[in-house]
């Protein structure tokens, strides 16, 4: 009989801890949770003076001890905000599409840096190639031109 009673109460000391659990700000759960949402750009403020942080750690626990688990709590904010209710962009097609699209920037944009200095380069070359072939001085011009009027003059 003995024996009974002590089983049965190592047996509850176990299981009743477990069922009882509240979520708090200092559970795993929760610190994953919250480490994964964005939270409208309010991630990164002080929770002490951001009352939107506020608002989304007080819903995160509400659910947590309302028996939603980790995937469903995430997925109601995506359903509610999009993708950018997430720090780093989710799976499916979205996600990948969120993911790509700095990658498609970055080559874009280097493409037109890149036909820009080829430009800009082509450009002050032929700037180079147009100043070569200007007169240094008003003089200078004057003197070849009566000098190529005199040979011409020679010639015909």
């Amino acid at each position: 009989m003995n024996r009974k009673i002590l089983m049965t109460t190592l047996l509850l000391l176990i299981i009743i801890p477990g069922m009882t659990t509240a979520f708090t700000y200092n559970s795993k759960e929760f610190k994953h949770i919250i480490g994964q949402l964005d939270m409208q750009g309010h991630a990164d403020h002080e929770l002490s003076t951001c009352s939107v942080k506020k608002i989304y750690y007080d819903e995160v626990v509400e659910m947590l001890n309302g028996g939603k688990t980790e995937p469903e709590i995430i997925q109601s904010y995506v359903d509610e905000y999009g993708q950018a209710a997430l720090r780093t962009p989710g799976g499916g097609t979205s996600g990948w599409i969120a993911w790509g699209m700095p990658a498609a920037g970055v080559g874009i944009g280097s493409v037109i840096v890149g036909v820009w200095l080829r430009k800009l380069t082509v450009k002050k070359a032929e700037s180079k190639l147009e100043t070569k072939a200007a007169w240094n001085s008003e003089v200078e011009k004057e003197i070849a031109a009566k000098t190529f009027d005199e040979e011409r003059r020679k010639l015909f």
